[in-house]
């Protein structure tokens, strides 16, 4: 619907100027307001949503924050690592491995950070929150209990 009400406005708005135009010329360059101060132009409104200021302050901010929230999470994994079972430990094999496979998504994702751009941002961004909650939970399975 948005791209027909700006079609409409700037043929509207073409053709006002054009009526000026020969308005002008027809009358010698003296322009008439009578009729111009009759023209009502329609108030236009910007519908665009507005787009958060994007940067490389921003994305080092993101990035660096979830490095250090990394070293915890790696810390949680040697110490389930510790704990596997081909060890005589409680944690499973296959848990750790799968922790392990979240692990290294995680930093593919967290790579994709210094490459994204404005229209990328929101996604880049959910993308790697998404991959650090997936790896946390593993991690909280995994635990022995």
């Amino acid at each position: 619907m948005r791209p027909l009400a700006y079609a409409a406005l700037a043929v509207l708005l073409a053709s006002s100027l054009s009526c000026r135009k020969k308005q002008a010329s027809e009358t010698g360059g003296v322009s008439d307001t009578t009729r111009a101060a009759s023209v009502v132009t329609p108030e236009v409104r910007d519908t665009t949503p507005a787009v958060p200021a994007f940067g490389f302050d921003q994305r080092k901010e993101f990035a660096q924050s979830i490095r250090q929230q990394l070293t915890g999470v790696d810390q949680q994994i040697k110490q389930l690592a510790s704990q596997a079972k081909s060890r005589g430990g409680a944690v499973s094999d296959h848990a750790l491995a799968t922790i392990r496979a979240e692990r290294r998504a995680l930093d593919r994702n967290l790579k994709r950070v210094d490459a994204a751009t404005a229209a990328s941002w929101e996604q880049v961004k959910n993308g790697v929150n998404q991959s650090l909650e997936k790896l946390t939970d593993s991690i909280e399975g995994a635990q022995p209990k």
